[in-house]
């Protein structure tokens, strides 16, 4: 049987990973689509030349919140 799914996210970058959150959090089931083997290849390889991102979360949250506690 084919899955159901509410929305469908075309790009697994910065923005797409964003929207698929919001949506995700809202309770709608989401896929995400990307031409790329893993996620946010560009913005990941952005970092190898001193692209500093910072969150204003609290460590145990940012933690928890991305699947590591």
């Amino acid at each position: 049987m084919a899955e159901a799914w509410d929305a469908v996210v075309i790009g697994a970058g910065p923005a797409g990973l964003m929207a698929t959150e919001e949506l995700g959090r809202a309770g709608h089931r989401v896929l995400v689509l990307d031409a790329k083997p893993s996620v946010a290849r560009k913005f990941l390889m952005a970092g190898k030349s001193g692209l500093n991102l910072t969150k204003d979360e609290p460590f145990e949250q940012l933690i928890t919140q991305y699947g590591g506690g």
